[in-house]
């Protein structure tokens, strides 16, 4: 997969924003946070 790929590369292309990027990774921690608190451990 590897070679057949690096024969012809295509550059990552960002499709949101940083701030969008943080904002979910923020809806993220919150929701494991919560889920964590609530399982009585």
């Amino acid at each position: 997969f590897i070679t057949a790929h690096n024969q012809k590369p295509k550059p990552y292309k960002w499709v949101k924003s940083a701030d969008d990027i943080l904002a979910s990774v923020k809806r993220f921690c919150q929701k494991t946070m919560r889920r964590t608190s609530d399982s009585g451990d």
